[in-house]
């Protein structure tokens, strides 16, 4: 897959960046995020293109709040499908674990946002959606950290349809500005897979 090829160029590229500087971590900062994300799924021939929004903000010495905004189209059958999810979520995080090379930062949270999709991919309705986090932030530099979480969410119509994702991204700050993100998330219950790559902006 073309898109695959050039995500993973672009990966490489930005890790032979991050071995030669030295910035920040992405746990407590704040940043924008601009990423473009492919969903395809390994059950069926569904694929779609996403733009995805993100903003983080810390609001204590031991959390942050986090905005989301995901748009785009899913392509099943030939036809598209205008897919939109809005969401905001608060995140506890706990002191650090580990030594000087290597160090976890685990985390717990709590969202809630509102879905909207002209046929269903995430779940089987429309509206609005709580979830339930857990997850650690794996510090190996000051510009280098592996994400890994698990996001648990549904409806609060209908407290029977839920679904749960497995996150995992690469981050890499360039310097106290600019950074990238590499992302993979899979959805268990859509059988969906996203492979998204962001551009980070932080201004403090």
């Amino acid at each position: 897959m073309n898109g695959m090829k050039i995500i993973q160029s672009l990966a490489l590229i930005s890790l032979l960046l991050a071995a030669t500087a030295s910035a920040k971590t992405r746990t407590g900062s704040y940043f924008l995020g601009f990423g473009y994300s492919m969903a395809e799924s390994g059950a069926d021939d569904r694929e779609g293109d996403f733009f995805r929004l993100t903003a983080q903000s810390p609001n204590s010495s031991n959390s942050d709040l986090g905005v989301y905004l995901d748009y785009g189209t899913m392509e099943r059958g030939g036809q598209d499908a205008t897919s939109w999810n809005l969401g905001a979520d608060y995140l506890a995080h706990f002191n650090g674990i580990g030594g000087r090379s290597v160090q976890l930062i685990p985390y717990l949270g709590a969202g809630i946002g509102y879905l909207d999709e002209e046929s269903p991919i995430r779940l089987l309705d429309d509206g609005f959606t709580w979830s339930l986090l857990i997850g650690s932030e794996i510090q190996f530099s000051n510009s280098l950290s592996l994400n890994l979480a698990g996001r648990f969410l549904g409806l609060w119509s209908e407290f029977g349809e839920n679904e749960f994702t497995a996150d995992a991204g690469i981050t890499w700050w360039f310097d106290a500005v600019h950074g990238v993100s590499l992302e993979y998330q899979r959805a268990f219950e859509a059988e969906l897979n996203y492979f998204t790559l962001k551009y980070l902006y932080s201004w403090q």
